[in-house]
């Protein structure tokens, strides 16, 4: 009995530390920047990089505000559905990715090397300001998404003639025991394959990506998914068909996507 007491103790001083932390600690209780990293985007200027990295919000509904790297004379956030920040739905791991909202640094001072660190801070509306490293990374390429109305960098995959043409229309609901939100989406000649993702490509087969006020949400294997509660303000939900080896759907010139707005008040 008398071991027992000091382990006691030590778990509830513990418990009341982690307690302290995450109420006087607001900037990191409840949002966390993991996996970022950094890239040169080949074709573009030689001192300019991409910031791509997924925000963990364990909290409520918040919204990103404004990204600031001081190794780069420019930072922007690059921000494609969203004037009054990007919506960050509570309790959801979005990430800002290369098909998405993601963040832009020009004159980046100091030697591009691989493996360097680039320090970043992201400011959200209720979270205040986080700050993180990017570590550079391979470069990536810009596709050809942005000529047919695809968000920021990537491939399409242009339907050919006899092939399925996939077709998709989005809805949403608030569900009512958590103030979250369902979204629905109808895909035709298309069919959801999350155990082929990242293999081959095979004609009508892939997966979606959901995106909100063009933050990247994540991929849809079926077409019903949930998200958390989202700020005050009008949201643009845009939901994008793409193949199993990521790119985009395109059916003539016009990407496979759709779109609806969801109103909090």
């Amino acid at each position: 009995m008398k071991l027992l007491r000091p382990i006691v103790l030590l778990v509830v001083l513990v418990a009341i530390g982690w307690t302290a932390m995450r109420i006087f600690d607001p900037a990191g209780r409840d949002m966390l920047l993991q996996n970022v990293q950094a890239a040169q985007l080949e074709g573009q200027a030689a001192d300019s990089l991409v910031v791509f990295l997924q925000i963990d919000n364990r909290g409520g509904p918040d919204r990103l505000l404004s990204a600031k790297a001081h190794d780069a004379t420019e930072t922007i956030l690059y921000n494609p559905e969203s004037e009054s920040g990007i919506p960050v739905p509570a309790g959801t791991s979005p990430s800002l990715a290369a098909d998405g909202a993601h963040v832009l640094l020009r004159g980046v001072e100091g030697p591009i090397d691989d493996g360097r660190l680039f320090p970043i801070a992201l400011t959200f509306e209720k979270a205040g300001t986080i700050t993180s490293r990017a570590r550079l990374s391979a470069p990536v390429t810009p596709g050809d998404a942005g000529q047919h109305g695809v968000f920021g960098i990537g491939s399409i995959c242009r339907v050919e003639d006899g092939e399925p043409a996939p077709a998709v229309s989005v809805r949403t609901e608030p569900i009512p025991d958590n103030g979250g939100w369902r979204i629905m989406v109808d895909a035709r000649e298309f069919t959801f394959a999350e155990h082929l993702t990242g293999t081959d490509h095979i004609p009508g087969v892939g997966h979606g990506h959901l995106y909100v006020g063009g933050l990247k949400i994540r991929r849809l294997y079926e077409p019903v998914t949930e998200i958390g509660p989202l700020p005050v303000g009008e949201h643009t939900v845009r939901v994008t068909l793409n193949t199993n080896d990521h790119r985009a759907y395109v059916v003539g010139d016009e990407p496979v996507t759709a779109q609806t707005t969801i109103v909090v008040r």
